[in-house]
């Protein structure tokens, strides 16, 4: 399952949960943003790894900026 598709499948559920009342709005509001800052310091953790070999085993290297 891709992450787009695992992040429909957690908001279907948070809106069902919404919709029959076994969550209020505010938990739901608390579990988005939860979710957001996780991302978030995930892609933090990302960007000061090294890139990753290409098929030859060189390291990439970002783009220079112009």
């Amino acid at each position: 399952m891709g992450y787009m598709e695992e992040a429909e499948r957690w908001i279907e559920t948070l809106l069902t949960d919404l919709a029959d009342e076994k969550m209020s709005v505010a938990e739901v509001k608390r579990d988005i943003k939860s979710r957001i800052l996780e991302s978030y310091k995930n892609g933090l953790k990302a960007a000061r790894q090294s890139p990753a070999p290409d098929k030859r085993g060189n390291r990439r290297t970002a783009p220079r900026a112009a």
